[in-house]
């Protein structure tokens, strides 16, 4: 047993200690406690709290029951006002550790949606396991194993309401027929209509148990307006497989998001909390001046492509998966956005960038172009970045970003081809984990007159 005292968080929002010159990694500390902890002989420079001798001021009590050995939430011990302060302090410090020059940030706080931190992820997704008797729940922290869980708080109750309403159901099949068949359950709850969407996510669609199941299931109160199976054979680590079902209901799932319907299909991605994505586009929308052409690469299904077309921008949106651009071709049609507004390019981004002539037309705006950039976790590829800011050359660029690391590496190549920071506001997507998107607004050093 070690007393340690906590000094800082790392990029994993877990507490970091040094102990006789080494690094000691200790989960659900915050900066500031002196704790006693064990440490894990199986993994070197980790320890697991064993007492908090000096507790933080914004320790709290977590909501969740399953807190601490689930693997889905790892801040809720956090009081919500400081993990927004700990979040906005990341953020600027990876910032200006990669663009020295970068205007002061420290005064930004990240932004919640509506100041509520639960009940956000309109995405439900839960994972089916157990050996003999099924089971429902989430992976347990740093493992693939599955964990029976009877709430959720983070989730929107009328998601869990299915989820626990269809695994009931299942449960009753039991044995292990109906665990090798079951792999997951994943429901989408629309934020501006009462519609639920339903995928069950399985290894094969034989199983006559499971569908009379669904059948019954179907019949009840809380059962979602539409119902779909995906059938997933693989192990890998993708929830969906490549053929999907329609049993009831409709194709997609409505949304609004800034004044646009969205159309969802049910393995295409989109925000999972829609309330943020709203702050989110917000912040693009009022970062694109008037009258410019928009270039939005890695467009998924076009959340800001969409609001930009019908403001009354010309939009070409870049998206490699095929069903997200389904969607939001579909979007534009029911939201009656004429055509040459918005172009969907169904193909990957680093395809589209590399051909000179596909960014040509977006030159003869009136302002310019500006490009959005809303890559993966994974951040850009440095081709698409030097396409970008070494020959298209735009005037602004808005880099929206899912994980402050890369955010900072991207950024570093940005600066090398003469843009500057405007300006970056974290928007807090996901409360009580370290995760943080952030909206980085970058112009052109010496724009040409």
């Amino acid at each position: 047993m070690l007393l340690l005292d906590i000094g800082h968080l790392n990029l994993a929002g877990d507490g970091v200690a040094r102990h006789r010159g080494r690094t000691v990694t200790v989960p659900f500390t915050i900066p500031g406690e002196r704790v006693r902890v064990s440490v894990d002989p199986a993994r070197k420079g980790s320890a697991s709290v064993i007492e908090v001798l000096r507790p933080s001021p914004h320790r709290v009590q977590a909501r969740c029951q399953h807190f601490g050995v689930c693997g889905g939430c790892a801040w809720q011990h956090i009081a919500y006002p400081e993990q927004l302060r700990l979040k906005t302090e990341l953020v600027t410090r990876l910032i200006h550790e990669a663009v020295p020059e970068a205007p002061a940030l420290r005064s930004m706080i990240a932004a919640t949606p509506l100041h509520e931190p639960w009940r956000f992820r309109q995405k439900v997704h839960f994972v089916f396991g157990g050996a003999g008797t099924l089971i429902m729940g989430h992976y347990a922290r740093g493992s693939r194993r599955v964990m029976a869980v009877r709430e959720c708080p983070v989730h929107d109750e009328r998601g869990n309401a299915v989820a626990f309403g269809l695994f009931d159901a299942y449960a009753r099949i039991g044995g292990r027929p109906g665990t090798a068949t079951l792999k997951s359950i994943a429901i989408r709850v629309s934020g501006s209509t009462d519609e639920t969407m339903a995928t069950l996510v399985v290894t094969d669609n034989a199983d006559q148990r499971v569908r009379a199941a669904t059948r019954k299931a179907l019949g009840a109160t809380w059962a979602p307006s539409s119902f779909h199976v995906n059938v997933h054979p693989r192990g890998d680590a993708f929830i969906f497989g490549p053929e999907t079902r329609r049993i009831t209901g409709t194709e997609r799932l409505r949304d609004d998001v800034a004044g646009v319907t969205f159309l969802i299909s049910p393995t295409a991605f989109f925000q999972t909390n829609v309330r943020a994505a709203e702050i989110l586009v917000g912040l693009v929308l009022d970062a694109v001046p008037e009258g410019a052409d928009v270039l939005d690469l890695y467009a998924g299904a076009g959340l800001f492509a969409l609001p930009l077309a019908r403001r009354g921008h010309r939009v070409i949106a870049v998206e490699a998966n095929r069903t997200a651009v389904a969607d939001g071709e579909a979007s534009l049609r029911v939201n009656r956005i004429p055509a040459e507004r918005c172009r969907f390019v169904a193909k990957p981004v680093s395809t589209f960038t590399r051909r000179p002539a596909s960014t040509d037309r977006l030159r003869s705006g009136t302002v310019g172009p500006v490009v959005i950039l809303d890559p993966p976790r994974e951040g850009c590829e440095a081709a698409v970045l030097d396409d970008v800011f070494g020959r298209l050359s735009p005037s602004d660029a808005i880099y929206v970003s899912c994980n402050p690391e890369t955010l900072g590496r991207d950024l570093k190549r940005i600066a090398r081809h003469g843009y500057v920071i405007v300006s970056a506001q974290p928007v807090d997507m996901f409360p009580h984990t370290p995760h943080i998107e952030t909206v980085v607004v970058v112009r052109r050093r010496n724009p040409p007159r």
